[in-house]
């Protein structure tokens, strides 16, 4: 578990409700502060009503990718972490080589993702 003072907030981001409900309870239960939303614009105007450090993204999304999404977000929160991750990975090679040559990609998780695994990635950042 995390220490009670240093809470950090998690938004969720996947088209897949299961994904994001399950990443955000795995979290929750090692007590970080998580949310989850099923798109990019709903990602936005999450973090526009209320910052997040730590953004968990879904790279293949229909609307805004994830890349894309991320972009906006990094316009409204400078200093929140991104890890994208993604189950199509040759639909999303284009997107993460563009993400790497940027510096926008803080870390990168293939589905299917072990729950350890997504704890490991937050604890890294937690600030």
């Amino acid at each position: 578990m995390i220490s009670s003072r240093a809470v950090s907030r998690v938004l969720i981001v996947d088209d897949e409700e299961t994904i994001g409900l399950g990443i955000s309870e795995i979290l929750k239960d090692e007590g970080f502060e998580a949310a989850y939303v099923v798109s990019g614009s709903d990602a936005i105007k999450a973090v526009k009503e209320s910052p997040y450090n730590i953004v968990f993204m879904d790279i293949v999304m229909p609307g805004m990718n994830g890349l894309e999404t991320f972009r906006e977000i990094k316009k409204l929160t400078p200093g929140a972490i991104v890890i994208l991750f993604t189950g199509y990975f040759r639909d999303a090679e284009q997107v993460i080589a563009e993400g790497v040559k940027e510096g926008m990609i803080d870390e990168f998780i293939r589905k299917p993702y072990f729950a350890d695994e997504i704890v490991r990635s937050a604890r890294k950042y937690v600030v």
